[in-house]
């Protein structure tokens, strides 16, 4: 009877662990409206975790443990169809901090932000239809490029992808081809020195190109972004712009952010003033949008490096050259003046006046 009572005790003890352990359940008040879940070990192949969700969840968003009992680094290598269908297959995931490292997109996912990970692959299997239109795979800079990301064309229904700062230097192959939805793309912070307006989606209403090293903007005469708005391209290396190909290709533009580039004052001048004949706004009218930082100055509503008033040695030299040659001309009339007198020196260059 005593043996009886103790390998029940244990079972007890068992079940109540395990249930502690892997039953994993949404921070209390967050069921009604985002499932709240603290993060955990994952690695796939290995133990398949469970949980306790409520059947209606549709949207799950993971952090950090408030506390961490177990020693564990809370870290989720891959967010697969497994940890997808344990999750009750929600609409809405947010995932970011965790060290992911792939994703498997599943069929029935509509928004995924996995921003802020180790991720390198977007696995997008083919043969399939999907439902995905939010991704932000932001600040995840050990993306392998292009396999990484090539198969991100099959995401024919996306509206919204975020790429910004994953190093991406050279834009994958026909990695738009099929995303005739997209509205909204931003590239920025990345090391992009140029890039192809014909090979982005005509739907794009948004581009963000800043924070890259784009010295010139191809406008060829093919190019076509009809549905465009708002393009900004602030913090790249531009020295010249035009303005009348660039209005050709996006006819209703709206806004064109170009601060912080290289380009010198009677060039800039030139964009703003035919910028304003065309009714384009070049800067934001929010108060944070007139704040510069250190060593930058506030010019005609965009934000300017402080070597932007400063004349460079090219055009001191310009100057310089173009000043000795005015001495050397005023100082070759002299003496040749100089010359003339001395050579005929009865010479009356005085009007002759009528005799009487």
């Amino acid at each position: 009877m005593v043996n009886l009572l103790r390998l029940i005790l244990m079972l007890v003890v068992y079940v109540v662990a395990c249930h502690a352990t892997v039953n994993h359940r949404c921070l209390s008040g967050s069921e009604m409206f985002v499932c709240i879940l603290p993060s955990f070990d994952y690695t796939p192949g290995q133990s398949i975790p469970l949980f306790d969700l409520p059947a209606d969840v549709q949207a799950i968003r993971f952090i950090h443990p408030f506390s961490n009992t177990h020693g564990s680094d809370n870290n989720i290598l891959m967010y697969d169809r497994i940890l997808h269908r344990q999750l009750n297959s929600p609409r809405a995931i947010e995932l970011s901090g965790a060290y992911l490292t792939a994703i498997e997109v599943p069929s029935d996912l509509e928004y995924a932000d996995f921003f802020s990970n180790d991720l390198k692959e977007v696995h997008v299997p083919a043969n399939q239809s999907y439902a995905l239109r939010y991704l932000d795979l932001s600040l995840n800079n050990r993306i392998i490029l292009p396999q990484g990301l090539e198969n991100v064309s099959r995401l024919v229904n996306l509206e919204t992808l975020h790429l910004s700062s994953c190093s991406i230097e050279v834009l994958p192959p026909n990695m738009f081809e099929n995303l005739n939805r997209l509205a909204h793309l931003t590239l920025a912070g990345n090391g992009l020195h140029q890039i192809d307006l014909n090979k982005l989606p005509i739907s794009l209403s948004l581009l963000r190109l800043d924070v890259n090293a784009i010295a010139k903007l191809s406008l060829p005469g093919n190019a076509r972004l009809p549905l465009l708005e708002d393009l900004n391209l602030e913090y790249n290396e531009l020295t010249e712009l035009n303005v009348s190909a660039l209005v050709e290709t996006a006819p209703k533009l709206r806004l064109f952010s170009l601060g912080r580039n290289l380009l010198k004052r009677p060039v800039l001048n030139d964009i703003l003033d035919e910028l304003n004949r065309r009714n384009i706004a070049y800067y934001n009218m929010e108060t944070y949008d007139k704040l510069c930082g250190d060593h930058e100055v506030y010019y005609r509503g965009v934000c300017m490096s402080e070597e932007f008033f400063l004349i460079s040695w090219t055009d001191w030299l310009g100057l310089v050259l173009l000043f000795v040659g005015l001495v050397a001309l005023v100082g070759g009339v002299a003496f040749g003046g100089y010359k003339l007198w001395k050579r005929y020196p009865n010479i009356n260059f005085g009007l002759r006046s009528n005799s009487s």
